[in-house]
Formats: C-alpha cells, sequence, structure tokens
C-alpha cells in the first residue's frame, strides 16, 4: 500500500523512467509515459533489496520506491523516510533540492568520465583532453509532430524565429541513436541546411521504445552557433557523431 500523496508517485515514476541504464532492466514494470498506473512499485522496491542488480541500480530503485511511499514498513519509518519529507515540501523547496542534486550529479560525473578515462576503461573526450564528443541532429522544415509526441511537442522541425529553448524542445528529440555514444559525448548539435542552428549539453538520456532524447541544457551564445555543421555529410541519417576540439 502507498503511504505518500498521489503527486509523490508521479514524482517518483517520472525519476524512474529518465534512468536509462534501469529502465532496461525493469521494462516489464514501467513504460516510458511517467504514469504512476504503468508502475509496479511492490516490485521495484523488491528489486531494490535484491542483489541481482548493481549496488547503484538497487540505491537507485530503493529511493524511488521510497519516495512513492512503497516498501517502507511501520508508521514511524514512513513519517521519517525521504518520501514522507520530500513529499511535505512545497514545490520551491523541491525545486531547490533538485537543482542542487542536478549540479551535483553533473559534478561526479565529469569525475567518473575523466577516472574511467585515467583508467583506461572507457575512451571520454573531456575538455581537458583537447576534445569533446559531439552528437549532430539535423532538422528538418518546421512540420506537425506526430499524434501522441513522446515529449508533448505540437510542432517539430526547424522554425526560423524559434527561441533557444523551443528549439532545444524540437531538436533533442526523439532520435534513434546509439545510446553509448550519445552518453559519451558532451555537446548537442541542432543544425539545419548545413548550419549549426543551436548547441546544448548533454546531461543524460530517456528512453522512449526504440528512440532516446537528450537531457541537458541549451547553449545560446555558443560560438559554434551560425557556423558550418561540421559533421555535414551526404547521409540520409540526421544523426552523426564525432569530435571537436575543445576551444571551439
Amino acid at each position: 500500500m502507498p503511504l505518500h500523496s498521489r503527486h509523490s508517485e508521479q514524482d517518483a515514476a517520472a525519476i524512474l523512467v529518465s534512468s536509462p541504464s534501469v529502465l532496461s532492466k525493469i521494462a516489464g514494470y514501467v513504460h516510458t509515459d511517467s504514469s504512476a498506473e504503468n508502475v509496479d512499485w511492490d516490485r521495484v522496491a523488491e528489486l531494490a533489496e535484491r542483489n541481482i542488480l548493481s549496488s547503484v541500480d538497487r540505491a537507485f530503485l530503493g529511493i524511488c520506491a521510497d519516495i512513492a511511499g512503497h516498501g517502507i514498513t511501520g508508521e514511524d519509518a514512513a513519517a521519517s523516510s525521504f518520501g514522507a519529507r520530500w513529499d511535505a515540501l512545497d514545490w520551491q523547496h523541491q525545486a531547490i533540492i533538485a537543482g542542487v542534486l542536478t549540479s551535483s550529479a553533473q559534478s561526479k560525473r565529469t569525475n567518473e568520465r575523466r577516472l574511467l578515462g585515467k583508467t583506461g576503461l572507457v575512451d571520454y573526450h573531456e575538455a581537458d583532453r583537447e576534445e569533446l564528443n559531439v552528437v549532430r541532429v539535423r532538422l528538418g522544415a518546421d512540420h506537425p509532430a506526430v499524434v501522441n509526441d513522446a515529449l508533448g511537442r505540437e510542432r517539430v522541425g526547424y522554425r526560423e524565429g524559434a527561441s533557444a529553448n523551443e528549439l532545444w524542445q524540437r531538436g533533442r528529440g526523439v532520435w534513434r541513436m546509439q545510446p553509448d555514444r550519445v552518453i559519451a559525448s558532451q555537446l548537442l548539435l541542432i543544425a539545419h541546411a548545413g548550419i549549426i542552428r543551436l548547441v546544448g549539453t548533454i546531461d543524460g538520456v530517456t528512453i522512449h521504445g526504440d528512440r532516446l532524447a537528450i537531457i541537458g541544457s541549451p547553449l545560446p551564445d555558443h560560438p559554434l552557433i551560425g557556423q558550418a555543421d561540421p559533421l555535414d555529410n551526404a547521409s540520409q541519417n540526421p544523426v552523426a557523431y564525432g569530435s571537436l576540439e575543445a576551444e571551439v
């Protein structure tokens, strides 16, 4: 039985479906529409206690189940849980915590990548390595989005005069991409007609069936904007991968 509100369940579901690593392991229990009805929270809480997953995945699942109010026994334990305290916060305090945790996670991600690179396990190109890994997506002309668009958009493609935030939403998904190459990249380049129209950070991904959407932030003042697409090619595939000098 859930011990928290419907809102906390929805928050937990949104967090749960944003994890590319865990989502694949519990695909039978959750869909990618962030709907709490599609989550078997008792099963999620059970997986968090079993040694069949890594310690990171178990911790993540446990926190999600906690926020949703499942897997906790006893009124005293429930009242002092992270989920109960999260549910008691107003939106301003939730936003403060979320913002700080996001910043902390980005710093930890950078440090983990640098460590993996030094050990030779993964060849991540950080700024101090003189190169940045990038993903380029090529937008077509402005047109209506598909019905029930995964990102809730009404229109996609390139629109002249679009703001940076609008262009970011149009360009960050939803694409057939190679997850390992996306996660190993730092920048998303959004191009149209051979010109870079927007650049943004790559902080993570969400999975939508066999497609991905980028989690990140637009960089409207990046010097690459307005320049020729450095990964322009004759391929019909709108997605390309490459490396650029870190100074760009």
